[in-house]
């Protein structure tokens, strides 16, 4: 049996090495220099490899049920004891973020790369797919050579998304799976900074915060997260932002804005401290700097026209109350999403209906298998779609027969 993969990404890696177990003659593919290219760059480098609370319930798709049947065959603590069995050992940060103990994603590729070969999988680099065609119950993989072309009886499509083009990132590959029979849905942005008019926070840039994020269209609210975000020249980036980003992608010729609570976390606590010194001389600017960045406590001031210098004991029930109001209510008028090159993520693809969970075959052709990005199955930031790519691309190999 001669198995072809495209795409020596996570998914690809991970379904080359479980495949190759059934003894089958692997081909893994991949129009890069290199296996493992965007891996190697996750994580700021530090390759953040999944999550302890990556649950199918974390991540947005049109078929939740099918992906809670695809997890439970392979979660995270099954890839965790996984990459440890390769000496790929993990640490958990305090929010649950796996990395490498040697937070280097270059390392975690290496060691993926050495097991490939020893593994007696065949691998050829610099190769781009260009078509694929059925030729009976074989396939055959075009390639930008046209005097070269792969035959095998199963192939897995593994081959990401559009997102980091700089990358090697390429869509040709929608357009096969569509010609094949597959759906594509709109393939948009995610996990991408989001544009907004920055012009009033423009006091606040290079202020970076935890803080509560909820996302409207048209008034009406359509997500809301709570994580970090930064302040830019353009707009907002981290996490926070990026995890509603699909959404914005989703509705962006629609009025979009973002209500931002600075103060997310134990809002009381600043209350009973207000409460503490209502009669003293202490500025109140002094009490926002317990809990905020100064340039923040600045700048919620004096868009209540309130003096910095001005005391507790100074103020009205009126003035701390819109003081208040002011921390958790900003809004933020959103333009729309930086696209894939600034983006860690697309979402749509093909939809998890045309897949069977069991082996992720196609529904529409047989012995054709997807995995990774390619479907229609996003998560936030923190490791969540790196479990995806791995766990999606564990169940197909497995189930190559």
């Amino acid at each position: 049996m001669k198995i072809a993969i495209i795409g020596a990404g996570p998914a690809g890696m991970m379904s080359a090495l479980e495949a190759r177990k059934k003894q089958a003659e692997v081909l893994l593919i991949d129009a890069n220099p290199s296996a493992g290219r965007k891996l190697a760059a996750t994580g700021s480098g530090r390759c953040n490899l999944t999550n302890t609370h990556a649950q199918p319930e974390s991540y947005h798709t049109s078929s939740p049920k099918k992906l809670k049947q695809i997890f439970s065959k392979f979660g995270n603590k099954d890839l965790i004891a996984w990459l440890e069995n390769l000496g790929i050992f993990t640490y958990a940060t305090e929010d649950g973020w796996v990395y490498p103990l040697s937070n280097s994603a270059q390392n975690v590729v290496d060691i993926l790369a050495a097991y490939l070969i020893e593994a007696g999988i065949e691998i050829h680099l610099q190769t781009f797919i260009t078509d694929l065609q059925l030729k009976g119950n074989k396939f055959k993989l075009c390639t930008q050579d046209s005097s070269r072309s792969f035959i095998a009886e199963q192939v897995i499509i593994a081959t990401g998304g559009p997102a980091f083009p700089q990358l090697g990132a390429r869509e040709n590959i929608y357009t096969i799976l569509k010609r094949l029979g597959h759906t594509i849905l709109p393939v948009k942005p995610a996990l991408a900074p989001v544009l907004t008019d920055a012009k009033s926070f423009h006091k606040l840039q290079g202020v970076r915060l935890d803080a509560g994020i909820t996302l409207l269209v048209e008034g009406m609210e359509i997500g809301r997260s709570i994580g970090n975000i930064i302040f830019t020249s353009w707009g907002l980036n981290g996490p926070g932002v990026m995890d509603l980003s699909y959404l914005v992608s989703l509705h962006v010729n629609e009025a979009l804005e973002f209500r931002l609570d600075f103060l997310p976390n134990q809002p009381e606590r600043l209350q009973e401290l207000i409460k503490k010194q209502i009669q003293s001389n202490i500025p109140l600017f002094i009490l926002l700097e317990s809990f905020l960045p100064a340039k923040v406590a600045y700048f919620i001031l004096e868009q209540r026209r309130i003096p910095v210098e001005k005391t507790i004991k100074q103020m009205s029930e009126s003035e701390i109350s819109r003081v208040l109001q002011a921390l958790h209510n900003q809004q933020v008028p959103i333009k729309g999403v930086k696209g894939f090159k600034e983006c860690q993520l697309s979402t749509g693809g093909v939809p998890l209906s045309e897949i069977d969970p069991d082996s992720m075959q196609s529904l529409k052709v047989p012995g054709l298998y997807l995995a990774g990005e390619i479907l229609d199955v996003n998560g936030p930031c923190g490791g969540y779609n790196l479990q995806w790519a791995f766990t999606s691309g564990f169940v197909a190999g497995n189930h190559i027969q």
